[in-house]
């Protein structure tokens, strides 16, 4: 018998099983990693601001807060956004003019 056994192939059954869309369906770990960093920004958002005094919070106000609107002139003596603004009209009139 130990003869017989030893002449039988041995025969090895390899089960796939299905898979879950290959390479699709890997979305959704870009849009949670977005997130967590999105959440890790905040928090340590959170922490530096509450870790400086008011002082300091003044100071970080005071650079991001606008000073003043532009009001140079350009060449022609207007101010950029007139100019720009004409500028605008004229190629919206040049678009809907009749040839």
């Amino acid at each position: 018998m130990a003869e017989s056994a030893a002449q039988q192939p041995v025969i090895i059954k390899k089960v796939n099983k299905g898979g879950h869309g290959g390479h699709h369906g890997g979305a959704w770990k870009i849009a949670y990693a977005d997130f967590v960093t999105a959440m890790m920004a905040f928090f340590l958002l959170l922490w530096l601001l509450n870790s400086v005094t008011q002082e300091q919070l003044e100071g970080i106000s005071n650079y991001f807060a606008p000073v003043t609107t532009s009001t140079s002139t350009s060449g022609s003596g207007d101010t950029w956004a007139a100019r720009r603004s004409r500028k605008k009209a004229r190629r919206k009139a040049r678009r809907h003019a009749t040839p």
